[in-house]
């Protein structure tokens, strides 16, 4: 398999490694993929339950410290879903059965100037 853009302007032991973690836990290079290798089915992507939204979206438990945080960066991420900033998503199933989400996001210039 050829590398990616991505992978060719790596330096040597980050390639290596990257390399080693998509064969491990994907199977191939996400930045290899066209737009016809997606699955729009709704039906493949992950279930998501209450729990899961609260615990990702408003709640955030800290690795470090242990301690319960908001998280502010998800809600922002939300936002994005809500205003409409995102154009296109699509499931590819990875080793394990597991399920790679992908989404294809427009900025909106004026949102940024405006956030600083």
């Amino acid at each position: 398999m050829e590398d990616s853009d991505y992978v060719k302007q790596l330096y040597e032991p980050a390639r290596r490694r990257y390399r080693e973690k998509i064969t491990a836990h994907i199977g191939y290079d996400p930045y290899q993929l066209k737009k016809s290798d997606f699955s729009r089915d709704l039906s493949d992507l992950p279930a998501v339950e209450e729990m899961d939204i609260t615990s990702y979206l408003v709640l955030h438990t800290s690795y470090y410290t242990a301690s319960q945080m908001k998280a502010y960066k998800s809600l922002e991420a939300f936002n994005y879903l809500v205003r409409g900033w995102v154009n296109d998503l699509g499931t590819k199933e990875a080793l394990n059965k597991c399920r790679l989400v992908f989404a294809r996001v427009s900025v909106n210039y004026l949102y940024l100037l405006t956030s600083k």
